[in-house]
């Protein structure tokens, strides 16, 4: 099919943007669905970690447009805010509903651990910090990449995280109903996704990192697998804008591979369509939580 003629049948893919700056806010806020699980949203769960907990520095790492920050600020408003996302204009939509003398910083969150020079005893980041290892690990391969990434958070937890604070991250399961689907995509220009039986290379990063701090003492690491309760879309089309726009970041929206990837998500998602033209499918995602010790 001609690039016009897709067009015409997915005008959405006429959405292209850079991976500095992602989504325009408002087309990302559209696009997003509810993540929950067992009835249980997933800023239930970073509400549910904050509980009883007094920081008087935070971090949020990739804070996009604020939507896991609100959470934080409502919970914990007396504290010194640090918030960074590689987007300028997610930063930017998310400043005026946050506090007034925080500090917004426009970086990547690995370079951000490497680099900075401050002290938190409050860290957390939803969902997005795979985007920021990926990243790196497609710059500079998966061996000296996971040398990397390993090196700047050992780093940042041993100079950067005070004695008894405590950092929360959301990954998603490479393994899910969802991200079985993205996976096959991702597989098709990046040489890392090649076995997408297992779970991502940057969750697979995280572990080996954490899980050899908390061996040593450095960390008092849980870690909880949770499955999703289904994500419901109206349409085949309000799927294939999600994925391709959302979960995909426009990537292949001009791309030789554009009728193809939609040909396969399309042949994916069969599997769970409703009887009225629906959609149910089921994401998946690991919670890390530590403590330094």
């Amino acid at each position: 099919m001609k690039t016009n003629e897709l067009l015409k049948q997915y005008p959405w893919l006429a959405k292209i943007n850079t991976v500095e700056d992602y989504l325009l806010p408002e087309y990302y806020k559209h696009l997003l669905k509810p993540y929950s699980f067992g009835g249980v949203s997933d800023l239930s769960l970073l509400e549910k970690f904050l509980h009883n907990k007094k920081p008087s520095k935070v971090l949020e790492l990739g804070c996009g447009s604020g939507r896991a920050s609100d959470t934080v600020v409502s919970m914990i408003p007396p504290a010194n805010y640090t918030f960074s996302d590689l987007s300028e204009r997610m930063l930017e939509a998310a400043k005026p509903h946050l506090p007034k003398g925080s500090s917004f910083i426009v970086s990547d969150a690995i370079e951000y651990m490497e680099n900075t020079k401050d002290v938190y005893d409050l860290i957390y980041t939803l969902w997005s910090f795979s985007h920021s290892t990926h990243q790196h690990i497609h710059r500079l391969g998966i061996e000296k990449a996971e040398a990397y990434i390993s090196s700047v958070i050992k780093k940042f937890i041993r100079e950067n995280v005070v004695d008894g604070g405590s950092f929360f991250l959301i990954h998603f399961d490479s393994l899910s109903q969802e991200q079985s689907i993205l996976m096959r995509q991702w597989k098709r220009v990046f040489p890392a996704f090649a076995n997408i039986e297992e779970q991502s290379p940057s969750k697979q990063i995280i572990d080996k990192t954490l899980l050899e701090l908390d061996t040593k003492g450095k960390v008092r690491l849980l870690i909880n697998h949770l499955q999703g309760d289904a994500i419901h879309y109206k349409s085949e089309d309000e799927v294939l804008e999600t994925f391709m726009n959302f979960h995909l970041e426009t990537y292949f929206n001009n791309s030789p591979f554009t009728e193809s990837i939609i040909d396969d998500i399309m042949g994916q998602i069969v599997k769970y369509r409703n009887e009225d033209g629906s959609y149910d499918i089921i994401p998946g995602c690991y919670v890390y939580s530590f403590i330094k010790s």
